[in-house]
């Protein structure tokens, strides 16, 4: 997949450099969003398990804020992904 693809968009891209600590953070899913002033704030958790009663619990482990803009570059770069991960029989869509 080429930058462009990956980015969702045609703009050249710039070459990107790894900050020495950059963090992935693994989550299980994501739930709800707020807007507010042009930002978008995406909720994302990971399923947690209380040992006192055994019960498991989302626990939000990251809020991602985007400007509108940037929303419509990821939700095009992530249609772009999908599709070729699917081109690919990685992913198969049901429908």
């Amino acid at each position: 997949m080429s930058d462009e693809t990956a980015r969702g968009d045609t703009t050249p891209a710039q070459p990107l450099r790894m900050g020495a600590h950059v963090p992935e953070i693994y989550v299980d899913g994501y739930q709800g969003a707020t807007y507010k002033d042009g930002i978008v704030k995406l909720n994302f958790f990971s399923l947690a398990l209380d040992p006192a009663t055994n019960a498991s619990h989302r626990e939000v482990v990251m809020r991602m804020a985007l400007s509108v803009g940037t929303v419509m570059q990821v939700h095009q770069a992530l249609g772009s992904l999908i599709n070729d991960l699917e081109s690919k029989g990685v992913l198969r869509r049901t429908r």
